[in-house]
C-alpha cells in the first residue's frame, strides 16, 4: 500500500524534490553498509534470526511514517528502516535456494516466491485506492494500516518460519573469506552486480518522478497517481505468472536482456505520456520489465553461489540494487534546472545500457560461468 503514496506523503508533509530523493538516499545508503555483514550473518547464524530482524525494524519504520508530522520525521523513518540491512528478501531468496536441490527446481521455487510476493503487491495498491476514495481517510491512515500489518508479519515470521541453514562447523567459518572470494571472481556474478547497479538507478527514477511528475505537470488527483501502482503490480504479476511456461522456451538471460530492454524504452516514453491514460501505459510496460528483472537476476545470482555462499550472493546483488536506488538522488540538480522529464531519460538510457554486462553471460540452461 505504501509503495503508492510515498512520494505523495512526503509532498504533502512538505518535502522538496531534494529531501524526497534523500528519503530513498538514507535507506539504500544503510542497505549498503549492512549488507555485507547481514549476508554474511545469515550464513554463520542461521536465516531465521536474518529474517526476523527486518521485519521487527520494518514495523518501527512504519510506525515512525504514521505518525510522521514534517520531512524530518520520514528521514528518521528512512534511517530506521535501513538499518534492517535492505530488508528480508535476499534472506528469503537464501531459504527458497536452502530447501531446492537442482537448478531446474530453484527457478521454479525462485519464481513461485516471485508470484506470491507480486499478488501481494498488487492487493496493496488496489486495497490503498479503494481507502483513499472513503471518506475521512487520508495518507497518514494508509500507513497507520501497514504498521498494523508489519506486527502481524513479525509475529508470523516468529512463530511459523522454520530454519533452513544447517549449522555452520569450525572449517567453514575458517574458510568463509576464500568463499567470498571464489564468489567475486565469477564474470557472470560481476556483470550481474553490474546489470543491478544500472537498472535500479533507473527502477527508482520511475518509481521517485512518475508521482511527482503527474502531480505538478499533469495536475492528477491522489487516487489516481495511487493507482498507478496497482497497474504497475499488475504488470508484475502478469509477466511471472507466465514465467513458467516462458523460461520453458528461451533462457534467463534472453529473457531477462528484453526486460531491461523494455524498461528502457518505457522510461523514454514518459515525457510523452501527457494524460493519466498515456501514463498508465508507461507504468504497466515499466512494471513488465521489473517483473521480470527482479526475479531473474537471483535466478542467475543462485546459479552462480553454493550453500555456503549464497547468504552473502544475495546480500551483495541486494547491495549493488541499493546503491543503485541511492544514485538517484543525484538527479535532483537536473530535475530542477531542466525538468522532471529529463530524469526519464537518463534513467531510460540507464536501462538499456544495463543489458549490455548481461550480454557477454553464459546461457543459464548451459551452466554459470566459473571464470
Amino acid at each position: 500500500m505504501t509503495w503508492s503514496i510515498n512520494v505523495l506523503y512526503a509532498l504533502d508533509l512538505g518535502a522538496s524534490i531534494l529531501q524526497v530523493n534523500l528519503i530513498t538516499t538514507i535507506w539504500s545508503t544503510m542497505g549498503i553498509l549492512l549488507q555485507v555483514p547481514f549476508g554474511i550473518l545469515s550464513d554463520r547464524l542461521g536465516r531465521k534470526p536474518m529474517l526476523l530482524y527486518p521485519t521487527f525494524v520494518g514495523f518501527m519504520g512504519s510506525l515512525i511514517r504514521a505518525f510522521a508530522g514534517d520531512p524530518n520525521h520520514l528521514l528518521l523513518a528512512a534511517f530506521v528502516g535501513g538499518t534492517a540491512g535492505g530488508g528480508f528478501f535476499p534472506v528469503l531468496l537464501s531459504m527458497v535456494a536452502d530447501v531446492t536441490s537442482t537448478r531446474e527446481e530453484q527457478k521454479k521455487a525462485i519464481g513461485t516466491l516471485y508470484l506470491f510476493s507480486s499478488v501481494g503487491m498488487l492487493l496493496g495498491p488496489i486495497l490503498c485506492t479503494i481507502l483513499l476514495t472513503l471518506p475521512g481517510i487520508g495518507l497518514r491512515n494508509i500507513y497507520q494500516f501497514d504498521a498494523v500489518a508489519q506486527a502481524i508479519v513479525t509475529v508470523y515470521v516468529f512463530v511459523m518460519v522454520k530454519e533452513t541453514r544447517s549449522p555452520v562447523g569450525k572449517s567453514e567459518k575458517t574458510s568463509y573469506t576464500a568463499n567470498i572470494k571464489d564468489l567475486i571472481r565469477v564474470k557472470d556474478y560481476q556483470r550481474l552486480l553490474s546489470m543491478a547497479l544500472l537498472y535500479f538507478f533507473f527502477f527508482s527514477t520511475m518509481g521517485t518522478y512518475i508521482p511527482i511528475y503527474s502531480r505538478q505537470n499533469l495536475g492528477l488527483s491522489d487516487p489516481e497517481i495511487a493507482s498507478f501502482s496497482t497497474y504497475r503490480s499488475l504488470a508484475i504479476l502478469l509477466v511471472r505468472f507466465l514465467s513458467a511456461p516462458l523460461l520453458s522456451r528461451v533462457s534467463a538471460k534472453s529473457f531477462l536482456m528484453f526486460a531491461l530492454v523494455l524498461g528502457g524504452v518505457a522510461g523514454l516514453a514518459t515525457p510523452l505520456a501527457t494524460n493519466y491514460l498515456l501514463v498508465v501505459l508507461v507504468t504497466f510496460s515499466y512494471g513488465l520489465s521489473f517483473g521480470a528483472a527482479a526475479f531473474l537476476g537471483p535466478i542467475l545470482v543462485a546459479a552462480n553461489s553454493t550453500s555456503r555462499n549464497r547468504g552473502i550472493a544475495n546480500s551483495v546483488y541486494s547491495l549493488f540494487q541499493s546503491a543503485g536506488n541511492f544514485t538517484t538522488v543525484v538527479t535532483s540538480p537536473l530535475a530542477t534546472a531542466l525538468g522532471v522529464a529529463s530524469v526519464f531519460l537518463v534513467g531510460g538510457v540507464a536501462a538499456i545500457v544495463s543489458s549490455v554486462p548481461i550480454r557477454s553471460c553464459k546461457d543459464e540452461r548451459g551452466g554459470s560461468s566459473q571464470n
